[in-house]
Formats: structure tokens, sequence, C-alpha cells
């Protein structure tokens, strides 16, 4: 995997921006921010069950006594449904990235990369990143930044037995189950504030696709499918966010099984943009469950279909609930975005070992 080499930290965070922050992390506003604007991660040839688990214990190994308490935990503990994207969450089972060292924090990212895909590496990097960008005056805010996100791992980390992981904070909870080849990313919150920012002389965009693969494929439907598919207006809130284990919303919207040879790419490759934050074998395995599925699978759009306009969108289907939408907050909704992914037939990995 090919990730971005080192950068000067000032093309990042100024130091005029940022007052008070000549320290040790340079003109970056933490450690962790510091790492994973410049760290890049030694990523398994092959995303193997046993590479997977193999990160996982190396992350594990660097932490001393208390903080290894901190970040394994039992498999069934109850923390696993505890995250939650609203800061400050508080006192929380895991490890803080900012109590961490810096040879801690490879081991964290080498452990990222090991049971995410290139893509979703890049979300779990830049998108707290991004959220460094909330600080005030460059001064810490409890629950904001990339040192306020959490990582801890769930059972003994196997290439056989289940085990799980979890990274959260302000705009980033993954929740990832494993049990030998099988794996599950339910339930997991993606979202970023601001929409772009810039890492040297380089232009991140954290979600890169979300927008213009719904906007392609809303835009591809006919005249009579958009006002099954538009069902209203203006852009609607996400319904099965976080404390919402459980819930499955009544389906709403244009049924897929109508969709045409073009559509169907327009919505794999939709499906793609959150799926793709798997390892490519997990990702492959669930793109086959959810193809398999179009036919029961429906389709909402909320507000105009013109691109960049302030919409939401859900996909539904037995074993998916995909949630997108911009957020009031901050002024601009189109800097600020929300989504969630869910499969409500296997939240925290409930049903590994009997999905196909």
């Amino acid at each position: 995997m090919k990730l971005p080499l080192p950068v000067l930290a000032a093309a990042l965070f100024p130091l005029s921006a940022l007052p008070g922050t000549a320290d040790s992390h340079g003109a970056f506003p933490s450690l962790p921010s510091k790492v994973l604007s410049t760290y890049a991660p030694a990523a398994p040839e092959k995303h193997t069950p046993a590479a997977m688990a193999a990160a996982a214990t190396a992350f594990l190994d660097s932490l001393g006594p208390d903080l290894r308490k901190q970040a394994a935990l039992p498999y069934d503990s109850p923390e696993k449904a505890k995250w939650t994207n609203v800061p400050p969450r508080g006192p929380q089972g895991g490890v803080r990235l900012g109590d961490l060292n810096e040879t801690q924090l490879q081991r964290a990212c080498d452990f990222l990369a090991a049971v995410l895909s290139a893509q979703g590496y890049a979300k779990a990097r830049n998108i707290p990143l991004a959220d460094d960008r909330l600080l005030r005056n460059g001064q810490r805010r409890p629950g904001f930044g990339a040192e306020d996100y959490w990582l801890a791992v769930f059972g003994k980390p196997s290439a056989t037995t289940p085990w799980a992981m979890q990274f959260d904070g302000h705009h980033l909870a993954l929740n990832l189950a494993f049990h030998g080849q099988a794996m599950c990313m339910s339930p997991s919150f993606i979202g970023t504030q601001p929409s772009k920012f810039t890492l040297g002389e380089d232009a991140v965009v954290p979600m890169q696709g979300e927008a213009g693969a719904a906007y392609r494929l809303v835009n591809s439907l006919n005249d009579d499918q958009k006002k099954k598919a538009i069902v209203a207006p203006r852009r609607g809130h996400m319904i099965a966010g976080a404390g919402k284990d459980g819930f499955v919303p009544e389906p709403t919207g244009l049924s897929c099984r109508s969709f045409d040879e073009q559509q169907r790419k327009h919505l794999t490759a939709l499906l793609r943009q959150y799926v793709g934050d798997l390892p490519k074998p997990a990702a492959n395995r669930r793109m086959k469950q959810l193809l398999g599925e179009v036919d029961q699978m429906v389709f909402a759009w909320f507000g105009p279909t013109a691109p960049r306009s302030d919409i939401s969108y859900r996909i539904q289907s037995p074993s998916l609930i995909i949630e997108y939408a911009g957020q009031d907050l901050g002024g601009d909704p189109l800097n600020h975005i929300h989504s969630m992914y869910r499969d409500p037939t296997n939240e925290y990995g409930a049903a590994l070992g009997k999905a196909p």
C-alpha cells in the first residue's frame, strides 16, 4: 500500500495559526497529529487473519502494563456498545491516542493499516487530522482533535477465534469484528469537518467519493424513478446512529429492483465507497452478499439533485443501512458531513461464522 510520505509540519499547521504550540511536536497541535501526518505504516502484503492479529498483538505489546489494561478488554465487554461521536465522551474503554508515545502511535497506525484497506486507512488517518482544525486557537478542546481518539481491542487477537477492535473519536467510530476469514464493520460512523484541508502541497478530502457516487446514481434515474426516490425536497437527518443498536428504519424510497445495468453499476460504486474501507478479501465477500440483495434494496434521496446541494440519502436492504447527511453545525452542511454504515443482522460481529 502506498501512503503519503512525511511532510513539513508547518505546511499543515503554521505556527502563526497555532499560538503556544511550538513545543516538541513542532507546529502540530499534538503528537498524534504529527505521527498521523508523517508516518507511513507498515501495511501487510496481504490482509490475512494472521497478519491482522499480529498487528493488533504488536500494538498491545508496545504498551506498558497500565495502558495495556486499558486497551485490552474482554471480547464481550459492554464498552463495545458505548461508542459515540459526540464530544466529550468522557472516560471510556481503550487507550487515548494523546496518552501514547511516538513508538506506540506508530504501532497503532500499523494496526489500523493492517485491518483496513488503503481507502479505509486514509479515512482513519485524515478524519482525525481534519478534527484538529476544530481546535480553538490551537488550544486543546476536550473531545476534539487527533489526540482524543481512542483504540480498544476486545478479546485476544487470533487468526482463528473471535476478537474485535474499536477506533473512535469525534468524527469516526469504527467497530471491526474478526473470526478467521470472516470480518464485519458494523456499526460504523464516518464523518468529517472540514470536508477538505491541505496537507503539505496536497488537498486532502477525507470523504472523497460518498457524495459524488450518490449524485451519479440519483441523476442516472429516469423521471418516474426520481419521483419515487426523492422522498423529501430538503435534507433529512440520520436516524440510525449511535445509541440506536437494533433499530431498523421503515424502508422508504425507490426499489432498486427497477435499476437497469448502468444504474446497478452506479449503485455498486456507491456501496464500495463504504464497503471498500474493509480489506479487499472481506470487502469482496461483503459486496457479493449485498449485490445479491439489490432487488430487496431501496434508495431514498432527500433534497435537490444538482451536485453540491444540501442533501442526505439512505440505502437499505435486509443486511444494510447506509445513511449520509450534511450537518448544520458550522454553518455549511457541505463542509460538515456525517454518515453511518450498519448491518442489522451482524452488529459487532454477532453473525460471524454464519454469514456467506
